[in-house]
Parts: C-alpha cells; structure tokens; sequence
C-alpha cells in the first residue's frame, strides 16, 4: 500500500488547506489555522471519512459540522483521491 505523505504531501497539504480555508477568487494561500491542520485533516480525508473530516474542519460548538464544511469536506476527499486538478 503506498503512503500518502510523499514528497508531494507538502503540495498536497496546501491544496486541502486552501479547500479547507474557503477558497475564493484571488486567494491563493490559507490561513495559519487550516495551514496548521493541513496534515491531521490529509489523514482523515485518506480514510474516506466525510462527517469526521467535517467535524475537523468546522470549528462549530454543534454536535454535527456545518453544511459548508460537510462540501469542504467531499471537496478534499476529491483533491486527495486525484479527481480535482
């Protein structure tokens, strides 16, 4: 089984940082914060995991992430499978 931490993790992580962060028109980096947990949120994504990929990404005192979060979410299982360029 190949590890998803190779030398393009780094790009990768900044990518699902960025996804994470809430992309828009002209950002091209993400806030220290979803920078910081780049890696963590990699891992989660590498297990498929959506409402626990969410529930990393929203910073919601509720029970359940946020809709918003939830797309994040299925957007970067998306970019960790390939399927987003």
């Amino acid at each position: 089984m190949s590890s998803i931490f190779t030398p393009d993790a780094t790009a990768l992580e900044q990518r699902i940082a960025l996804v994470a962060c809430g992309p828009r028109p002209g950002k091209t980096q993400a806030c220290d914060h979803h920078r910081h947990k780049a890696r963590g949120l990699l891992e989660v994504a590498s297990w498929g995991a959506i409402d626990a990929l969410a529930a990393a990404i929203c910073d919601s005192t509720h029970l359940r992430a946020c809709v918003v979060c939830v797309e994040k979410a299925v957007d970067i299982i998306r970019v960790v499978n390939g399927e987003v360029e």
